[in-house]
């Protein structure tokens, strides 16, 4: 049981992102059901390292956790027209950058997954914060600040997939490939 702990954690996300779906506004549900998934999101690799799990099922559980509650964070915000088109075609063509990156990495490596570096995990806090920075500050400047942060992962994404001499799903940096 204790090697599953942290799947569990990340398919808890998975369930709390398909609740979000369903939220209509920045409620207090949504708000409430968006900070567990980012505790989730916090947690279940560190508890994945403590006992001995981490695997590409739970890597891949942690991506799908994390694009589906950003897809319903991005539903709501575009429903309220609080995302710009110009923005909203940036975040589009961001996503159209990370599942290239994927398909790379299933012709490369034969298996779908985006590496976990730290720049991604900046890309995910910010993404996390968004609602609340909005609270502050123009969501249009967060939002293009997030967009950066994800093009600039994207292009990192795709120069370890297309650099590396093996699948590397926990990597640090661009640093860290070896050529």
């Amino acid at each position: 049981m204790k090697k599953h702990i942290a799947n569990i954690v990340s398919l808890s996300r998975v369930a709390g992102a398909i609740v979000l779906f369903f939220c209509k506004d920045i409620s207090a549900l949504f708000l409430s059901v968006y900070v567990f998934c980012g505790f989730t999101d916090l947690v279940d690799g560190p508890i994945a390292r403590k006992t001995g799990s981490s695997s590409s099922l739970g890597a891949t559980l942690d991506t799908v956790g994390d694009v589906m509650t950003y897809l319903a964070l991005t539903k709501i915000l575009v429903a309220k027209k609080l995302v710009p088109s110009w923005i909203l075609i940036w975040i589009i063509t961001a996503g159209v950058m990370f599942g290239i990156c994927a398909l790379i990495s299933n012709r490369r490596f034969k298996k779908f997954y985006l590496p976990h570096t730290w720049l991604g995990k900046i890309f995910g806090g910010s993404v996390f914060v968004l609602p609340i920075a909005m609270q502050f500050m123009p969501g249009e400047i967060w939002m293009s600040v997030i967009c950066t942060v994800a093009s600039i992962h994207a292009l990192e994404l795709f120069y370890i997939q297309l650099r590396s001499k093996e699948a590397l799903p926990f990597v640090a940096t661009v640093f860290h490939v070896e050529k």
